[in-house]
């Protein structure tokens, strides 16, 4: 009688083949994957301005004092905090919440700009921060407007446009302001 063996492993080529095959496979995903994310991290910055102004603006009537909105001038981070003196060095919670009185968090992958609006004009920066707006007690903001550029590498830019009189904001994609 013929003695059978049996198998226990796989060969070097097998295991060759299923590695190339897995590769492929996440060769060919690879864009899928980047393209179904898109642009989810500027719009998350840019919601979480719209956010911050809309809750300085509640804040700002329900105290009865101004609150700023600003930018950190390295570009990576968010601050909400009355319009003080101690505005840059006041304690900040470190997460979004409506219910702080100050909040300083960074933005997720983007970068957040403010732009001039008019030529020859300057945007306000004070103590490493780079004001988007002060909203003043009545709801309305105290510069006319402006516009923060949120840009992701390799993503284009994304435009948040904020009205003085209102300060109303608009998300706009692409290259127009």
């Amino acid at each position: 009688m013929i003695a059978r063996h049996h198998r226990r492993g796989f060969t070097v080529f097998e295991l060759v083949v299923v590695i190339a095959l897995l590769l492929l496979l996440a060769a060919l995903l690879m864009p899928s994957l980047t393209a179904f994310r898109g642009d989810s991290r500027q719009r998350g910055a840019a919601d979480s301005i719209r956010a911050e102004l809309s809750v300085a603006r509640s804040r700002a009537m329900e105290e009865g004092r101004p609150y700023r909105v600003a930018v950190s001038k390295d570009k990576l981070r968010i601050r909400r905090a009355p319009d003080t003196a101690e505005f840059a060095t006041a304690g900040a919670f470190g997460q979004p919440d409506s219910a702080a009185q100050v909040v300083d968090y960074a933005f997720e992958g983007v970068t957040a700009e403010v732009i001039a609006e008019q030529a020859g004009t300057e945007v306000a920066e004070s103590e490493g921060w780079v004001t988007i707006a002060i909203v003043q007690p009545d709801g309305t903001c105290r510069d006319d407007y402006a516009t923060v550029v949120i840009s992701e590498e390799g993503n284009g830019a994304m435009y948040v446009r904020v009205r003085g009189v209102t300060g109303a904001s608009r998300v706009v994609k692409g290259g127009t302001k």
